[in-house]
C-alpha cells in the first residue's frame, strides 16, 4: 500500500480511477442468513421427488420445512465461526405419505446432531460428528 501511495503522489497530475476491492464473501453466521436454503441431499441421498425441505437462519432462530411439517428452533455459531448447534427444536405433527415421513425424520434427526457447517460454491453443508451431511442451496 505504501508503494501505491508513493506512486500516486509522484503522478499527481495524472488521474487514475480507483478500483474497489471485491466484497468478501460473508463468513461465520452471516454466510447462513438471508434467503431460505433448499435442501437437495440428506445423508448422501437425493430428496424425495416433489418435496421441498428447506431451512432458514435469521437472528439466532432457525425455521423451515421438514418435508410435510414446519420446524423451528434456535441456533448458535461458536466464536470460531465453524461450529453450529441447534437448540429447542420443535415441529408441527401432521402425517403424510411414508416416503416423506421417513425423509423428514432423517432430516430433523440430522439437524439435531449437526456439529459444523460450511458454505462453498453456493452450497451449504451441515455436518454431524458421525459424518451425516445435509446439503442445501439458495
Amino acid at each position: 500500500m505504501t508503494a501505491a501511495i508513493g506512486s500516486l503522489g509522484a503522478c499527481a497530475s495524472t488521474s487514475t480511477p480507483e478500483t474497489k476491492p471485491a466484497a468478501a464473501a460473508p463468513t461465520g453466521g452471516a454466510a447462513l442468513q438471508g434467503a431460505e436454503w433448499t435442501v437437495f441431499e440428506i445423508a448422501g441421498k437425493p430428496i424425495v421427488p416433489g418435496s421441498t425441505p428447506s431451512i432458514k437462519f435469521e437472528d439466532g432462530r432457525v425455521s423451515g420445512a421438514g418435508s410435510c411439517n414446519r420446524f423451528m428452533g434456535g441456533y448458535t455459531i461458536a466464536p470460531d465461526g465453524l461450529k453450529l448447534t441447534f437448540s429447542q427444536m420443535a415441529s408441527t405433527m401432521m402425517a403424510c405419505p411414508d416416503p416423506l415421513m421417513q425423509q423428514e425424520g432423517l432430516f430433523l434427526k440430522s439437524l439435531e446432531s449437526v456439529a459444523s457447517y460450511s458454505v462453498a460454491g453456493g452450497v451449504l453443508s451441515l455436518s454431524s460428528a458421525d459424518g451425516v451431511v445435509v446439503k442445501a442451496k439458495r
